[in-house]
């Protein structure tokens, strides 16, 4: 019973993963824009095109959809669920269910 009442709390690898994947291409990117910083200075470009520049470079670097389509996925898992008459109030335990 306290099992049930009070659950461990479950990390998936997936979401570390996810999360490292996230910030190694935040880094790509800042790395990427601070090589390329001086040559546009000493061309003399604008301090909007600069800032502009720097973040089309990080929303191409990170993928900003990732998080959205996990928590898309487990939203079609739990309405799937519920066709089927299994109700899930917890949406991480959707994919310990997947585990099993």
């Amino acid at each position: 019973m306290r099992d049930i009442l009070y659950p461990k709390d479950t990390q998936f690898k997936f979401y570390r993963d996810s999360l490292i994947f996230v910030g190694a291409m935040a880094l790509v990117g800042i790395l990427g824009f601070a090589a390329t910083l001086p040559q546009l200075i000493a061309l003399g470009t604008e301090t909007e095109v600069l800032i502009d520049k720097s973040l089309d470079l990080i929303t191409i670097t990170v993928p900003p959809a990732l998080p959205a389509t996990m928590s898309v996925g487990v939203a079609f898992a739990i309405s799937r669920l519920k066709k089927s008459k299994i109700f899930c109030i917890s949406p991480p335990r959707v994919n310990v269910s997947g585990r099993i």
